[in-house]
């Protein structure tokens, strides 16, 4: 089993948490809702992840970010902490932008060890940030975990907005980057309203606006070649890399 997925797991959760469940989708065009993942009725170890990834060619699979104590769904954690930047308009460059403004904030003020994040593109619209959620104090019931993971997003995404009053409250730069609002809020209810993750390496393929079914892999970034690496070369390499 590859466990870069469940990365962010202490070796004693790793231990005791071992159950969740997989997804998978169609290719879809961006006029489609991205929540329209089928999920496997039955609630799966994780060490079957690989299995899931061999089923679908490992193209458009998924995970669900809650992950269990046993089959039947007790006792649940939610990981990693996710920060989803994406760009409708596929304006990537805006996108990259945004994930290094980001990614300074995580580091310098809110003092996330670059041990504890790691940064990827997504092989579409934009980035994620993945963070292990004791770096930021995410812990305790699923609710609190839910409640804690939706203020800490906000005050990222308020930080990024700064003192600009975009049209949506989610919207971080004039050319329409976002911050996908994860966990909900207090006004529409904390929940998790965006609840899977793409699988690691899996290759993200859709239908573009042209209608032509495009591919590239989600691949993970050293934070190296998220400060040097220009976004053409970042979504070149994840075409590539999907051939």
């Amino acid at each position: 089993m590859k466990t870069s997925d469940f990365w962010w797991l202490s070796s004693s959760q790793r231990n005791k948490y071992k159950y969740t469940k997989f997804g998978h989708h169609r290719p879809i065009s961006d006029d489609e809702d991205p929540g329209s993942v089928n999920w496997d009725k039955n609630i799966r170890s994780i060490d079957e992840l690989e299995n899931w990834r061999d089923r679908f060619q490992n193209t458009n699979v998924y995970r669900a970010l809650k992950i269990a104590s046993t089959s039947s769904g007790v006792e649940v954690i939610i990981g990693p902490f996710l920060v989803d930047i994406d760009n409708a308009n596929e304006d990537l460059e805006d996108a990259l932008v945004v994930t290094r403004r980001t990614f300074h904030l995580l580091h310098n003020e809110l003092k996330v060890d670059i041990n504890s994040l790691r940064i990827f593109f997504t092989g579409h619209k934009g980035f994620n940030f993945e963070i292990r959620p004791q770096a930021l104090d995410i812990q305790g019931s699923i609710n609190d975990q839910i409640r804690k993971s939706a203020d800490v997003l906000h005050q990222i995404t308020e930080a990024l907005r700064g003192k600009e009053s975009w049209r949506t409250q989610n919207q971080v730069s004039d050319a329409g980057t976002v911050v996908d609002q994860i966990y909900g809020d207090r006004y529409s209810g904390y929940r998790l309203k965006h609840p899977y993750i793409r699988l690691h390496g899996s290759l993200n393929m859709w239908i573009s606006s042209d209608r032509e079914t495009k591919t590239r892999m989600k691949i993970e970034l050293t934070i190296g070649e998220l400060n040097i690496l220009p976004a053409t070369e970042i979504s070149s390499k994840a075409e590539k890399l999907a051939i």
